[in-house]
């Protein structure tokens, strides 16, 4: 016994090390790999990285000094159509006041079987697009040519940065598995880096150092040592990260590692300390020519505001009245950044411009009438929250008015459907800093605090052959009115109503109106008339339905056995149902759900049902509320069952009998 369990420990350590030992090398591809069905840990990946390489190190040069280079080597398996999407790459190089990261050595192969062979297809020079994605930043597009089923891609690529004091977050996590995955980064002693962790997996961190040498001259030997510290990261068998519902901002969750400069120490030289507060980070944008001084700009637009407020008095009314005129003046032309692109002045005297020239102009605008206006800088809901004093994690403006009670306003002129303190998801999602004059900066939540609430009201009456006939009216308020603004604004009313038509399978629906469109801070109303002949059974002398009808959840959204990251709804909501049902002649309720209530830990939720039979009619009334915006992951359980629960008393039936 004891012989067999050292043979057998022997053996997996082998296979361990073997998993290593396996040489991956560009160009170097074997036909298991390619006949590879399915990723052995994950059948449902449609694609896994075979092998990913990142190599990150400092470069010195008598031109230049040091230089950032990061060396990319990877290899994808495709196993079928939907992993496709993996064969595209899109690759951002930063560039700052004519310096800029320059990519090189770019090569890529897709590998494939035919007639029982290797075919391989070279990434050519017409595959690879290159364009200006933003003021800061240019992009390097490809997808890999000649892909099937089964493919395995594989490319690399070197960039060469400037930027030696940012290194980019470094990913250990996709939404697909990874079998393999490296990292290296040294980083010579004169830069000291400080390191932070996100995501839920281990991650193998190995330290160590090393020496190195800059010759200063060939002639005379003039040469410099110095210690280079080398940290290093090999996983195996990494799973896919697994986006979930509500997922909010994946890269917030995903396993990843993030380097922030700490301090700077040449030879010779007293410390350069790098670390930055936020306090460092508001007084920079403040004191920028293209951020503070673009506030102090007035006389472009000074009469026309002194025009807009001639007799307006009161200090909200004028804020109120400064924020429409912007917004139906200013179109928002789609770029986003903290920084202006060409001027406040000029986007103003064009009707259009980025959301920091919009919004820098309208909190201008709120100082110069009086009112106490400061920039927000936000990260949007796409852009991972900053995890260190940074300029770089922000790539939007807001504004916000602070009133004299204390009370606070957030406007974002950009959206034309917003509202003071109704702002669009991707702010909400997000986060933000106030930015003030006197370098001081404060952390902000943009979440509401109340739910926004829809309420549904129905009026229908049931005939002996299961067919429903009525009314229905939806209201939408706060939140919920803005979305649906920002959803269906542009839509006519043939599109409004078919959409019902297609979620709730109503056979006929007309008379479709809608009222509140342009009401904007009020709710909004659609109404309809309906008919459904297929979700109520009607059999013998026996008819079967749902109390909430078509409206009825039908399965949990939440299926997944645990969850490592939080449930973000964007806001909390209120999902109110009240159905008057009438019952056909000669008919009776045999059997209905009974009143019940239950509700998440904590205050997180509620929801309550009520049945009544009054007078031939059956009257329901449920309310489903969701009161935080975000729920942490270790309530995912009880939000589960919490759901399970409410799809269980929707579904539940009632039973007319003829009497």
């Amino acid at each position: 016994m004891g012989e067999l369990f050292k043979i057998t420990v022997v053996a997996l350590l082998f296979i361990s090390l073997n998993s290593w030992a396996q040489e991956y090398k560009f160009g170097k591809i074997s036909k298991e790999e390619l006949l590879e069905k399915s990723y052995s840990s994950d059948s449902s990946a449609n694609a896994a990285v075979l092998y990913e390489s990142k190599k990150i190190r400092f470069d010195f040069n008598q031109q230049n000094g040091f230089q950032l280079i990061t060396e990319v080597f990877k290899r994808v398996k495709l196993y079928n159509k939907e992993g496709f999407d993996y064969a595209t790459t899109e690759l951002l190089l930063y560039k700052n006041n004519g310096d800029k990261e320059k990519i090189s050595n770019l090569k890529g192969v897709t590998y494939s079987i035919v007639n029982d062979k290797i075919v391989e297809t070279k990434l050519k020079k017409d595959g690879i697009f290159k364009n200006e994605y933003s003021e800061n930043r240019d992009q390097v597009k490809f997808t890999m040519p000649s892909l099937q089923e089964g493919s395995v891609i594989e490319y690399k690529y070197k960039i060469t940065s400037p930027f030696v004091y940012s290194i980019d977050r470094i990913y250990l996590q996709r939404q697909i598995p990874i079998k393999n995955i490296e990292v290296q980064v040294s980083i010579p002693e004169y830069y000291n880096f400080k390191k932070m962790t996100t995501g839920y997996l281990p991650i193998n961190l190995q330290e160590s150092t090393k020496r190195d040498f800059i010759v200063w001259s060939a002639v005379n030997n003039n040469r410099t040592d110095y210690g280079i510290a080398v940290d290093k990261i090999k996983s195996t068998n990494v799973p896919a990260f697994k986006v979930e519902p509500y997922s909010g901002n994946i890269t917030n969750y995903i396993s990843s590692i993030n380097y922030e400069l700490s301090y700077v120490k040449y030879p010779n030289s007293p410390i350069d300390y790098r670390s930055t507060t936020w306090e460092d980070v508001s007084k920079t944008i403040y004191d920028s020519q293209n951020f503070g001084a673009e506030l102090k700009k007035v006389n472009y637009y000074k009469d026309d505001i002194d025009q807009l407020l001639s007799g307006i008095t009161i200090p909200l009314d004028k804020a109120i009245k400064i924020y429409d005129f912007v917004k139906q003046k200013m179109s928002w032309n789609k770029r986003r950044g903290v920084f202006v692109n060409d001027g406040v002045k000029k986007a103003y005297k064009e009707n259009t411009g980025s959301v920091s020239e919009i919004n820098l102009m309208l909190t201008s605008m709120l100082t110069y009438a009086g009112i106490n206006a400061n920039p927000v800088i936000c990260s949007t809901s796409d852009v991972a929250i900053p995890l260190f004093p940074t300029i770089d994690g922000f790539n939007y403006v807001i504004t916000r008015i602070k009133l004299p009670d204390g009370g606070l306003i957030y406007l974002d002129a950009t959206d034309k459907y917003g509202m003071p303190n109704i702002l669009s998801k991707r702010i909400i999602k997000g986060m933000g800093r106030v930015i003030a004059k006197n370098g001081t900066s404060e952390m902000v939540d943009f979440r509401p605090e109340a739910p926004s609430v829809m309420a549904y009201r129905v009026q229908c009456e049931i005939d002996d052959q299961g067919v429903a006939k009525g009314k229905m009216n939806v209201n939408y308020r706060d939140y919920l009115a803005h979305d649906f603004r920002v959803d269906n604004g542009a839509k006519d009313d043939q599109s409004r109503a078919q959409r019902f038509q297609k979620e709730y399978g109503i056979s006929e629906l007309d008379e479709y109106t809608v009222k509140g469109m342009k009401a904007y801070g009020k709710g909004i109303s659609e109404k309809f008339n309906f008919m459904i002949e297929d979700q109520i059974e009607a059999i013998e002398d026996e008819i079967f339905f749902s109390p909430l009808l078509f409206l009825r959840d039908k399965e949990n959204i939440f299926k997944s056995d645990d969850r490592k990251y939080p449930v973000d709804f964007g806001y909390g909501f209120s999902n109110k149902y009240m159905l008057n049902i009438k019952i056909p002649d000669g008919y009776t309720v045999a059997e209905c759900p009974k009143t019940s209530a239950f509700k998440l830990p904590d205050n997180l939720g509620k929801f309550s049902f009520r049945l009544n039979v009054v007078n031939g009619i059956i009257q329901v009334v449920v309310d489903e509320t969701i009161t935080a915006p975000v729920i942490p992951a270790n309530y995912y359980p009880a939000i589960k069952e919490f759901y399970n629960q409410v799809i269980q008393k929707e579904n539940e039936q009632i039973v007319l009998k003829k009497i």
